[in-house]
């Protein structure tokens, strides 16, 4: 855990006289770190339901971290590693509270899980984490109508540093381009205000000699190795300042360590500017039968050296082509079946996006019901008319390789390569119904 910021940090036995302590500290920690009173309650029950867990498994020792995040509160939760069964934390969960054999051990797990606004699971040596984060109560904006900006003089570029540029830019984007390349992080422009000044999220706009915001780029890092960007949005008559952020943000690149930069949503084609199409995505929107293309653009930005990466039968020979037509070289190793144990039940990870109506999986704990639970969730998925998911495995992590096969039975087919896109190279497959 990071001990470098303000935090509260207990030390305990994972046992329910504890629970008042761990209530006050919750408490405590959602009033000294911005929460207001209903979220801090949330804070307070997520972790009063995660002793109640741990106590029922008999976790031994753990320790309970609550720390502020730009967005709100975490509450993390370590404790040695055991076969504890963490599959509540599933969004398809449903313990079973009926019958003969009620599994009352897990309800604890899920009801920690519905009031966060999101988790992630971890191994940390012999320890595993559950971290939940509770986030800030942001008002709802109404964007103000916005023109096409004729530009006078020369464009200025320059950070983006507080909240209001960025509602300034969201309701400019959301004027003047279609819904379907704007972004999430235009929703709700005080949270982005806020990963802003945390340094998660980076922007750079333009404005014209009368102070006008005529354009602006945004990136995460996704990685330290990967940035993904957002636009370029230019809100001129004459498109006259994409290149310009295009170049503003390669510049801005060139002082880290990336090696790669890639579109999540691309307003223009960027073959010009020296990125390649890595994909394109058929996105079916709502109330559409005919799918937007999404273009995926990147760049690499430093000589790459190769590397190992894991793969398997049902999806080696797209990474070899993909890999040739990259000029990248990488050491394909197949995914064996060594026989070992697996805990029972596994953890996927989604978000949501129902604007868009899409969902975008990941992997966070194996298990050896995965093929069972991938395809519980992309049917739970379907019936709630979610009609993009997508599946991302990290290649560097055998055990998310070894899913191939569950990806092919539940029609799921390779699409985007990205290299460097976490801890080194990501695959993100498509959930093609009509390939069964």
């Amino acid at each position: 855990m990071n001990t470098t910021q303000s935090c509260i940090r207990l030390h305990l036995p994972a046992n329910t006289a504890w629970v008042g302590l761990v209530q006050n500290a919750a408490e405590q920690a959602g009033a000294v770190f911005g929460l207001d009173p209903s979220k801090t309650l949330r804070l307070v029950n997520c972790a009063e339901e995660l002793l109640q867990f741990l106590a029922s498994a008999e976790a031994g020792e753990i320790e309970i971290t609550l720390r502020p995040v730009a967005t709100g509160v975490e509450i993390g939760v370590s404790f040695p590693s055991a076969d504890l069964d963490l599959s509540a934390l599933n969004m398809v969960s449903s313990p079973n509270t009926n019958g003969e054999e009620p599994d009352w051990m897990s309800l604890p797990l899920l009801l920690a899980s519905r009031m966060s606004d999101g988790f992630r699971v971890g191994m940390e040596g012999r320890f595993m984490e559950i971290v939940l984060r509770v986030d800030k109560a942001y008002p709802d904006t109404e964007p103000f109508a916005a023109e096409r900006v004729q530009m006078q003089g020369q464009p200025t570029l320059s950070p983006v540093e507080d909240a209001q540029a960025i509602f300034e830019a969201c309701s400019a984007i959301t004027t003047l381009f279609p819904g379907y390349v704007v972004a999430d992080w235009c929703i709700c422009p005080g949270k982005t205000g806020d990963q802003l000044q945390a340094g998660e999220i980076f922007a750079l706009e333009a404005r014209d000699a009368a102070d006008r915001q005529c354009g602006i780029i945004l990136w995460t890092m996704r990685s330290e190795q990967s940035v993904n960007f957002y636009g370029p949005y230019d809100f001129t008559t004459d498109n006259s300042v994409a290149e310009k952020l295009i170049n503003g943000l390669l510049q801005a690149m060139g002082r880290t360590k990336a090696k790669i930069v890639f579109s999540s949503l691309a307003t223009q084609s960027l073959a010009e500017y020296g990125f390649e199409l890595l994909a394109e995505l058929p996105n079916l929107l709502e109330g559409s039968e005919s799918p937007v293309m999404q273009s995926i653009w990147g760049r690499m930005l430093q000589e790459d050296f190769g590397g190992a990466v894991w793969t398997h039968p049902e999806f080696s020979e797209f990474l070899q082509s993909r890999y040739d037509a990259l000029e990248l070289v990488r050491d394909m190793r197949p995914v064996t079946d060594l026989g070992e144990a697996l805990q029972a039940n596994s953890v996927i990870g989604v978000r949501l996006n129902p604007r868009l109506s899409q969902a975008i999986l990941s992997p966070e704990l194996n298990g050896a019901d995965m093929g069972e639970n991938l395809s519980r969730h992309v049917t739970t998925l379907t019936s709630a008319g979610y009609r993009n998911i997508f599946f991302e495995i990290d290649l560097t992590k055998g055990w998310q390789a070894a899913m191939g096969g569950h990806l092919t039975q539940c029609a799921f087919q390779p699409e985007l390569l990205l290299p460097h896109g976490r801890q080194s190279d990501t695959l993100t497959f498509r959930h093609v119904p009509e390939s069964r």
